[in-house]
């Protein structure tokens, strides 16, 4: 069996030279560039296709693996409604109102403008929230609004109940609309009836 060859132990030299100052120099910009692109990254927004993945955008669903959008109604943010494009950063405005938060003097002028609405009206509610028309003129109160009607023809005053009508007529009819005869109408011959 051989054996191995002992080698010497020798005392290493510190280089030096030029050729040592070049790779210092080298290695000392290769480590500022990777700190500029560590600072760049960590600076630069994150697309919503990265920071929503499997929350909003799934790859193969409505995204690419580029995060492409694949079409659709793009989809919007849960506390802000706004809409989320896969390439952009969002930044969320935070929960908005959607509908106006009315301080107490505007729920006082409603008031105040329902009490003058009631005032206005010539009918009001008696307990059982049938209507009562009363009479301007003569301010006679009448509970059923055909009664009303007959006071008007009779007396001259102006109960109207246009609640139940869109045009005021008690038939409920439109203006210019006119109910056609019953006996007027004719199916024609090939149905069996007689047509006069």
């Amino acid at each position: 069996m051989s054996q191995r060859r002992r080698g010497t132990v020798g005392v290493v030299e510190k280089a030096s030279g030029a050729l040592l100052e070049e790779a210092k120099a080298i290695l000392k910009a290769k480590e500022q560039a990777a700190t500029v692109r560590r600072a760049e990254r960590a600076n630069t927004p994150v697309p919503n296709h990265i920071a929503y993945r499997n929350i909003v955008f799934f790859v193969g669903k409505n995204i690419d693996h580029n995060g492409n959008w694949l079409g659709g109604l793009l989809p919007k943010c849960r506390k802000c409604e706004e809409r989320l494009d896969p390439k952009d950063h969002h930044v969320c405005s935070g929960f908005t109102a959607k509908y106006v938060q009315h301080d107490q003097d505007w729920h006082d002028r409603q008031d105040q403008r329902r009490e003058d609405i009631e005032e206005s009206r010539p009918w009001t509610y008696d307990y059982d929230g049938e209507p009562i028309v009363i009479c301007d003129v003569c301010g006679e109160r009448m509970y059923d609004p055909e009664d009303a009607y007959r006071h008007e023809e009779d007396h001259g005053g102006k109960p109207e109940d246009n609640r139940h009508t869109r045009d005021g007529e008690p038939d409920g009819d439109l203006d210019g609309y006119d109910d056609e005869a019953e006996d007027d109408y004719c199916e024609g011959a090939d149905d069996g009836y007689d047509c006069d």
